[in-house]
């Protein structure tokens, strides 16, 4: 918002009800310096798009809730908007309702369907999802063991800036685990997620380079 009657005519088209004018002046007045004074009518404003069906609102009474933003920190709450949001295709909630029902954070703890939520997320190119979806690979998490595709999902990730694929990749590299080895891009991708203050890349980037100091990278050529 650059002016005053910009906001005024916003606060009409909320007030008549537009869903996503409820959304947008929520989300004005929730980055204003004096945000705490306006919480009340945001957590309204959200309330009423969110019920008109508007995903964005959706998700960000998720994250209020499960975070305590404003509101008590309820995860039954946060996991019940996350998963209107998620069920709309919102990216960012599919990936939120996946970490909930893994971890169990307001809803029975199921690993298959926290996976299908990931791999949904994924699929829209959400790094993180993506990354966790090359974890649960890697382990055999809700899913049989796959190394191979760990890597694919990992790389993803890791290309799109997540450190802990950058570190996840490395590990696979420096190890031959679903791909061949090379301890060269090992460093590489271990680097890169140090750089990003990834503290077990950072140890595993330090041994690596003891017990091999002439390992040298050259960019990122075909990864």
């Amino acid at each position: 918002m650059t002016n005053n009657d910009e906001v005024r005519r916003l606060r009409k088209r909320a007030e008549g009800g537009m869903s996503q004018a409820q959304y947008e002046l929520a989300y004005y007045l929730a980055s204003q310096p004096n945000a705490e004074k306006h919480r009340k009518e945001c957590l309204e404003l959200l309330k009423s798009a969110s019920a008109q069906g508007d995903s964005l609102a959706q998700y960000a009474l998720g994250n209020w809730y499960g975070r305590g933003i404003g509101v008590r920190k309820n995860y039954k709450a946060a996991y019940s908007y996350l998963r209107s949001a998620a069920a709309q295709g919102h990216p960012l909630a599919q990936y939120e309702l996946a970490d909930a029902l893994e971890r169990g954070e307001g809803v029975k703890k199921d690993v298959k369907q926290a996976i299908k939520w990931y791999r949904k997320a994924a699929d829209q190119g959400d790094k993180d999802a993506q990354a966790e979806l090359g974890r649960c690979y890697f382990y055999g998490i809700g899913l049989a063991r796959d190394y191979e595709q760990a890597v694919k999902w990992y790389r993803k990730a890791a290309k799109a800036g997540n450190a802990d694929a950058e570190y996840g990749l490395g590990y696979c590299y420096e190890n031959g685990k679903g791909v061949m080895q090379n301890r060269g891009r090992a460093v590489l991708w271990y680097r890169k997620a140090a750089e990003q203050g990834h503290k077990d890349a950072r140890t595993a980037l330090k041994e690596l380079q003891k017990s091999a100091p002439q390992l040298r990278t050259n960019g990122l050529q075909d990864i």
